[in-house]
């Protein structure tokens, strides 16, 4: 016959089974839904009560001496686990971190509850924790539990457990905010009360069904706080969270209730003075709220010298959001500085704008007086030149050549400017109609091939595909005409200029390819930058405006193309020229005729 065989249905084990169930459920609902710092050593702390209570309820249910201790023995494995657990639970709760290594906890968890029982399961030999004289005294339905000092020995073992979470505890109100403190006095309270429960049974014999109270003390207690966990937020990360984030917004927050009456305001906006001019600020928002919460157009208000907009927010009610609302929530953003930043801006893009319209018309005026002078000038030197006039001598010729080549490079200069001035403010008129490009490719070949030959430098085509575009042919020959210029110009001397027309994707691509050193990574804003050019100790003179591949990649992109280069330093360069095929034309290559 074992000791289950022997239970009878007492009152106080259907109590015990009832509160263990309420427990267990308790217990399997705070797993499942709560959050919370110590909540692996609360969980352990309810395993550890439910089988102390449940042991408890087996031994008032059993009428044995021999099972009411068997009962009383297996219950030490629930009570030496629940001071221990606690004692954990408690300190990291109030630290909001775990206190200790992991491991450590976890093996004193586990050894302290353990040698607890063991020492009790061995009483038979040793007689410490019950003595001899322990048995159901005649006429009596418990056990009559007489304590040896194994017992006394056990108790204060556990109650250094209580002790120290005691200690921590009565630490907590020296910092704690006065909004936590009845939760630490529940916490004190759940602590202390099965402490004094288990004093008086120790000292006085005080007991709950002939058993010892504590077990039952502490089921109250843990059950009460775990109730606080689902109704109280002072722990809640979420409420603690939206609490904190409303008081320290940076912008006034009033909130509304249905009646126009304000019902809570943040500390921002106390200290712009809402709750001193609540009556002569706020009524007259709150009498129009809804017509402002409906109208687009901001409205501005001004408090302490800081204009505030009012955002306006319908708190609707969560069990009819479709009818009457709860209130209304008025965040008050502050845009003083950007009202002064927009001013600010305002007044630069003026500036600027005055400023780059002065730059047009000094560009534009000096631009057009300097081309009749240079005309007349070219004219008279080219004249003077050609001996019409008479015949120059050798030394005078030289000065004259010298002053006939700057005023075409100023010439240049100036028709280049007003071009790039065209281009930007989008007045230069372009002449889009079909335009071979290998024939404006080698036509630019033949006009600099006396430049070519000055330089040391030889051209070479490769033209053996359809490359008809559409586009400006004046405009496309500028274009090429500065690649194949700055190409031997950057050429190394006894260097090759190459010139190649291929197709691939409805595109038409013209590289022109030189010798040279090259241009270093990284200056592709100033390869295509206005008046930008990029330095090169290793090459002779190269004079320029430094406006021509800014013009021409312009240029090349009003007519829906592109120019981009790939170079490596000490070998040369290519430049890339796309543009779209015309329509009507293929994209496969063919082959000259032989």
């Amino acid at each position: 016959m074992t000791c289950f065989d022997g239970l009878v249905a007492e009152p106080a084990l259907w109590l015990v089974i009832n509160v263990s169930v309420v427990a267990a459920l308790a217990l399997a609902w705070m797993v499942k839904f709560q959050k919370f710092q110590g909540k692996f050593y609360y969980a352990i702390t309810f395993i550890a009560m439910i089988w102390t209570l449940t042991m408890i309820g087996l031994e008032v249910a059993s009428s044995t001496f021999s099972c009411q201790l068997q009962w009383a023995t297996l219950a030490w494995l629930g009570n030496g686990l629940v001071p221990v657990a606690w004692c954990f639970f408690v300190l990291a709760y109030i630290d909001n971190k775990t206190p200790f290594d992991k491991r450590l906890v976890g093996a004193v968890l586990f050894v302290v509850p353990m040698a607890i029982f063991l020492f009790a399961a061995t009483n038979q030999w040793h007689h410490l924790v019950y003595a001899d004289a322990t048995q159901i005294p005649s006429g009596e339905q418990y056990v009559d539990y007489v304590h040896g000092p194994g017992f006394y020995g056990i108790i204060a073992t556990l109650y250094g457990f209580v002790a120290v979470a005691l200690i921590r505890l009565f630490k907590a109100f020296g910092r704690a905010n006065r909004s936590a403190w009845p939760l630490l006095l529940t916490l004190v309270l759940i602590t202390t009360t099965p402490l004094t429960a288990n004093a008086a049974y120790v000292m006085l014999g005080f007991t709950v069904f002939g058993v010892d109270p504590t077990a039952f003390m502490f089921t109250f207690g843990i059950l009460t706080f775990t109730w606080m966990l689902v109704t109280n937020k002072t722990m809640d990360m979420a409420f603690v969270g939206k609490s904190v984030l409303f008081d320290t917004m940076s912008e006034p927050v009033v909130l509304v209730d249905r009646h126009r009456k304000i019902t809570l305001m943040n500390t921002a906006a106390k200290d712009t003075g809402l709750h001193r001019n609540a009556v002569s600020i706020l009524n007259d928002i709150i009498a129009r709220i809804e017509a402002w919460h409906q109208n687009e157009d901001a409205v501005h208000l001004t408090l302490n010298q800081r204009v505030f907009e009012p955002r306006i927010r319908t708190i609707e009610s969560p069990l009819d959001p479709a009818g009457a609302a709860l209130g209304w929530s008025i965040t008050f953003v502050d845009i003083t500085d950007r009202i002064a930043t927009n001013a600010a801006l305002e007044k630069a893009l003026i500036r600027a704008d005055e400023a780059n319209s002065a730059k047009d018309d000094f560009i534009s005026v000096v631009s057009h007086e300097l081309r009749t002078p240079l005309t007349s000038l070219k004219g008279g030197l080219t004249l003077a030149l050609s001996g019409r006039i008479g015949d120059v001598s050798d030394p005078i010729r030289s000065l004259l050549s010298i002053a006939h080549r700057n005023g075409d490079r100023l010439s240049r200069l100036v028709d280049n400017i007003l071009l790039a001035q065209k281009i930007d403010i989008n007045a230069l008129e372009l002449d889009i109609k079909e335009v071979d490009l290998g024939d404006l490719l080698e036509e630019s070949f033949a006009e600099n091939r006396m430049f070519a030959s000055e330089r040391g430098v030889q051209l070479s085509s490769a033209l053996d595909t359809p490359s008809v575009i559409m586009g400006d042919a004046f405009a496309i020959r500028q274009i090429i005409d500065n690649l194949v210029s700055n190409a031997i110009k950057f050429s190394d001397k006894g260097g090759l200029v190459e010139g190649l027309i291929s197709t691939s994707g409805g595109k038409v691509r013209l590289s022109i390819e030189n010798t040279g050193q090259g241009i270093p990574a990284g200056m592709e804003s100033k390869v295509f930058g206005r008046f930008e050019q990029v330095g090169n100790s290793g090459q002779a003179s190269t004079q320029g405006s430094g406006l021509g591949l800014h013009i021409s990649k312009k240029l090349a992109k009003q007519m829906e193309g592109d120019i981009y280069y790939e170079s490596q330093p000490g070998v040369g360069t290519v430049f890339y020229v796309e543009f779209p095929l015309a329509e009507h034309q293929t994209t496969e290559p063919t082959q000259l005729a032989c």
